[in-house]
């Protein structure tokens, strides 16, 4: 008992720790980073398995300030018509990280995540105590 509840509580610090550390990058890029146009270049959409439809995914180029073009595969809610332009946010120092505009931040979700993983932490100081002789 004792050995889950400490892997449940490594495992639950690890994810929070990264999606934490994933949602301040996010922050970063669209308190700080640079707006583009880009425009989608490719569409796709990667099948769905056990009844969910599949995953829509846009190729989608875009001329960052210093003159380089860049490629970015993004998932989508979305099919999106070739052609088509779309807003971005990239930091100068990574423009291959950039991200869509209407994606939006995610803190919502970033805050439901984090009390998902906080309440795996506590299943496991739970375990973790209940299993000490």
């Amino acid at each position: 008992m004792v050995s889950v509840g400490l892997l449940a509580i490594s495992v639950s610090v690890a994810l929070a720790v990264r999606t934490y550390s994933r949602w301040r990058l996010v922050r970063k890029t669209f308190n700080e980073g640079l707006p583009a146009e880009g425009r989608v270049l490719d569409a796709y959409v990667l099948p769905g398995d056990q009844g969910r439809p599949g995953l829509q995914h846009a190729i989608v180029g875009f001329r960052a300030a210093d003159g380089r073009e860049y490629r970015l595969d993004m998932d989508t809610d979305r099919r999106e018509p070739l052609g088509m332009q779309m807003r971005l946010h990239y930091l100068p120092s990574s423009p291959e990280r950039a991200l869509l505009v209407e994606a939006g931040r995610g803190t919502v979700r970033t805050v439901l995540t984090l009390l998902v993983l906080v309440c795996l932490g506590l299943v496991g100081i739970l375990l973790t105590v209940v299993g000490l002789p």
